[in-house]
């Protein structure tokens, strides 16, 4: 078989790649920006950062040059087709994952991409599948309950551009399923993180970005937040943040979740026609305030404290605020996520490992625990 994928210099699309070309033997198409001795040497790095890439791997990986945010993919009209025709699966992974980016940008990259993929995908022969990677954070702003694998509605709102314009990506190609009659696997991922040190030619999941952004207060300071450097010992500030206390997020590593998702989208049979979606979660949500204690322990004497609302913020209140704008936007949710069609098709997996204190100060970047700290 042969896989076409977009977004393989990703911090999922690579990990997907990996496998698609290590255990499943496929060969694997990477498209992507750039030339094209420059987009190979990308691709190859970003792969070979989740295990050595033998010869004969690299062998069935080919790179070409293009952009999912032009028509055709930015390909030749010829090579489109070209394409088209030699290609058995197609794996849309790349997208904007700017929780606080601009709602042009978003779109364009992460919808009107998802049109040109499925403009090409009606180039494809009616036995090409395609999965389409999209995200947990189509679920809105409803603030909890159950949500369904087959469930899609705007009738919550979203909390950030993103969200917004990822679900606008699912409703196209639901539309493209239903009036093509073709199949579609729609895989969303919830937070997926990783505990293992990254590289800096790494791409960043969204709980590192977090952390960086975070030591970068502490280390570099702000407004009313002396540098942690010039801070006196014992010193305690109490800062709060505008977020519900009872919230989670839903994390899961990325071992469970590539592994999930290559099951799903290349060892399940595939459908004759109709979208099948997947959640690609944690069984057991983590607590907000076990991520606050991570930050509280990467500067000693923060405390941080949870409020819906309150009057008189300080100067440093208003400027994690807007700092940390993508992350606070989803601190007010408990969401559970059925997993009903996701185990049903990935029998004999085991569960996700826990995602605890231990786990969370790896992902985030921070100093790991010593092995007596609580929690």
């Amino acid at each position: 078989m042969t896989v076409l994928i977009t977004g393989a210099t990703g911090f999922l699309g690579s990990r997907i790649a990996h496998e698609l070309l290590l255990t499943r033997n496929q060969q694997v198409i990477a498209l992507g920006r750039g030339g094209l001795a420059d987009l190979r040497d990308r691709v190859v790095t970003a792969i070979g950062l989740h295990g050595a890439v033998p010869g004969d791997a690299l062998l069935r990986l080919r790179c070409v040059t293009g952009d999912v945010t032009l028509p055709r993919l930015g390909l030749t009209p010829a090579l489109h087709a070209r394409l088209a025709g030699q290609v058995d699966s197609v794996w849309h992974c790349a997208a904007d994952i700017a929780l606080g980016g601009e709602r042009e940008r978003l779109f364009r990259v992460n919808t009107q991409g998802t049109a040109h993929v499925l403009a090409f995908m009606d180039q494809t022969g009616p036995a090409c599948r395609l999965v389409h990677v999209s995200t947990m954070a189509v679920a809105g702003s409803r603030p909890d309950g159950l949500v369904l694998e087959d469930d899609l509605t705007d009738v919550h709102g979203f909390a950030t551009h993103y969200a917004a314009s990822k679900y606008a990506a699912e409703q196209l190609v639901r539309q493209w399923a239903a009036r093509r009659a073709r199949p579609a696997v729609v895989l969303r991922p919830s937070l997926v993180a990783s505990d293992r040190p990254l590289p800096d030619s790494a791409a960043e999941h969204p709980l590192a970005q977090l952390g960086n952004m975070v030591k970068v207060l502490v280390e570099g300071g702000a407004p009313g937040l002396p540098p942690a450097a010039d801070r006196p010992p014992g010193t305690e500030m109490r800062m709060r943040i505008k977020a519900s206390p009872s919230a989670t997020f839903n994390i899961v590593p990325s071992d469970y979740a590539t592994e999930a998702m290559v099951r799903i989208g290349h060892d399940a049979p595939c459908r004759d026609t109709g979208v099948r979606t997947y959640h690609i979660v944690h069984p057991t949500p983590t607590e907000l305030a076990d991520v606050l204690r991570a930050f509280e322990r990467l500067y000693t004497g923060l405390r941080l404290e949870c409020v819906e609302e309150f009057d008189g913020a300080s100067v440093t209140e208003l400027f994690i605020a807007r700092y940390l704008t993508g992350f606070l936007s989803y601190c007010w949710f408990r969401h559970r996520f059925d997993r009903t069609h996701a185990l049903a098709d990935t029998p004999g997996l085991p569960e996700p490992a826990p995602v605890d204190a231990r786990f969370l100060q790896r992902a985030l970047g921070f100093d790991v625990l010593p092995a007596s700290s609580p929690g």
